[in-house]
């Protein structure tokens, strides 16, 4: 391999730390994400609607069965037997059979016109009570090329109408074209009545056949739109658009494997029945993150991400933990004082924490608790937003206190798009890991959340939780509820959305 200088290692670490700020400097100014960046990636619109797919298709699912049901019975309401009755004519005049051809093509073509005129209908009526017409009829007519054969057919709703009107206008036409035509002789070379089913049968299968393809066409088209319109992150790719640090790590989508009547299981890496793949993904982010923090002799990682629920929180634990497990004194700090949710992450009894030390209730050695060789700072029993707390002397206090006695500092925090404590928490940090869901949070909304991470330089990488691809293999599993109580974090209007769960019930975290 090639061998790298710090020279090199500096040159390359300015061009990625200038590329962020140019992007965002492009979210300052207001700049749409993906407005002329890129051409349409079809395979990427086509892996995004697989996606869609796979996501909603119980939905997709019940709009075939909803299209497929109206075929039907749109279908069978508008249906209309039709029976039909046919006498074939041949044309007899001249002797010439060119001419009697052209008479007899003639004829035919008149007839649809002819048959629609009130002298012919009178004519053809004369001998039959007014009540017993019934007008649902169409007479129409078919020449036999190079003959001087044509057939009269007799379309009606009922079978009886079909015969009648048959045998009405036989009696009728020869008179007719000879009293228009002069002296034309039509001679009757066969003759097939209505019979009792219909020409036109009704076919449920065919409704059925032909709904169930507009259903799947239907969502052919739902899936495509959604491809073209889908703006969150599903790969790394999309994440280059927003800043040129690199992923730290895929987690993949799996969950705990739990036995019936079991208590309420956590994505942790000290619980033995957690996915092989998950605990090696999250070794993986720790290692990538150590070597890094040790190159830069940096201490201080905050953790953070854009919207509630994309696992920012239990990546906080994990990564203590995957320290701890690599011998480094490590203490995690449950900076969401909205709702702290650490504590029971651990299974520890709720204390004194940084809540109560912020406001001088307590001191550090106080609200330092241990949980194994994990030492964890609570976010204490008032809750809050980290502005209306903020001691900027107590706070540099304890952060020279624990970065003297700790290997690393790890600070949890609310979602950074959507309050401002990750920002002001990330001054006493000295690098920013990002947590993003797999589809879930908005680019622009992404981009948003990391600015002022990216404008002080903190940012150190990004994690994709949930991702597609990784150590496991997620298709056996799937992710639980893993509810922490009731949030106190307000109205979150149309960002309610973006969570799983009613307001009222609402989590930071579902869990990675």
């Amino acid at each position: 391999m090639e061998a790298i200088t710090t020279d090199t290692l500096t040159e390359r670490m300015d061009s990625m730390q200038e590329s962020d700020k140019v992007r965002a400097e492009r979210v300052r100014t207001g700049q749409q994400y993906g407005a002329g960046q890129e051409g349409i990636d079809l395979f990427s619109m086509m892996d995004d609607a697989l996606r869609c797919f796979q996501k909603y298709w119980l939905q997709f699912l019940l709009l075939i069965v909803i299209v497929t049901a109206v075929f039907i019975i749109y279908g069978n309401r508008q249906y209309v037997p039709q029976y039909q009755a046919k006498v074939t004519y041949a044309v007899n005049k001249t002797g010439d059979s060119d001419t009697d051809a052209s008479i007899a093509q003639r004829l035919s073509n008149s007839i649809s016109v002819v048959t629609k005129t009130g002298d012919f209908k009178d004519r053809l009526f004369a001998d039959v009570e007014e009540e017993n017409v019934n007008p649902n009829y169409v007479i129409s007519s078919a020449y036999t090329d190079n003959s001087n054969l044509f057939s009269v057919t007799v379309t009606a709703n009922n079978y009886n109408n079909a015969n009648m009107l048959l045998d009405l206008l036989e009696n009728m036409y020869p008179e007719w074209v000879a009293g228009s035509n002069g002296t034309i002789e039509l001679q009757v070379v066969d003759r097939a009545l209505a019979g009792e089913n219909p020409v036109n049968g009704y076919s449920a299968m065919k409704q059925l056949v032909e709904g169930v393809l507009a259903g799947v066409i239907l969502c052919l088209a739902i899936a495509a739109l959604y491809a073209q319109l889908i703006r969150t992150v599903r790969k790394e790719s999309d994440m280059k658009k927003i800043t040129s640090k690199g992923c730290i790590s895929l987690i993949p989508e799996i969950t705990v494997k739990k036995r019936e009547k079991s208590k309420k299981q956590q994505l942790l890496l000290t619980n033995k029945r957690v996915d092989w793949g998950f605990k090696q993904s999250v070794q993986a982010a720790q290692l990538r993150i150590e070597k890094q923090m040790e190159q830069e002799h940096k201490q201080v990682l905050l953790v953070s991400s854009t919207l509630p629920q994309e696992g920012k929180s239990m990546t906080a634990v994990n990564l203590a933990l995957a320290f701890m497990q690599h011998e480094k004194k490590t203490v995690l700090i449950d900076g969401d004082l909205r709702k702290p949710s650490v504590a029971e992450m651990l299974g520890m009894e709720e204390q004194k924490g940084l809540a109560e030390y912020l406001k001088g209730n307590a001191k550090v050695k106080e609200v330092l608790q241990k949980k194994g060789d994990l030492t964890v700072i609570q976010g204490g029993k008032v809750h809050g937003n980290i502005s209306s707390l903020m001691d900027e002397s107590r706070m540099e206090e304890l952060m020279t206190f624990l970065k003297s006695e700790f290997d690393y500092v790890i600070i949890d925090t609310p979602p950074a798009y959507l309050f401002s404590d990750a920002a002001i928490l990330a001054g006493y940090a000295d690098r920013v890991l990002y947590v993003v869901r797999h589809d879930m949070a908005e680019i622009p909304q992404i981009e948003k959340g990391m600015e002022s991470f990216i404008q002080e330089d903190k940012l150190l990488g990004y994690l994709i939780n949930r991702s597609q691809k990784g150590f496991a293999s997620y298709g056996k599993y799937g992710y639980g509820k893993y509810g922490y109580g009731k949030y106190g974090y307000g109205k979150y209007g149309k960002y309610q959305r973006y969570v799983d769960v009613k307001e009222d019930d609402m989590d930071t975290e579902d869990s990675l």
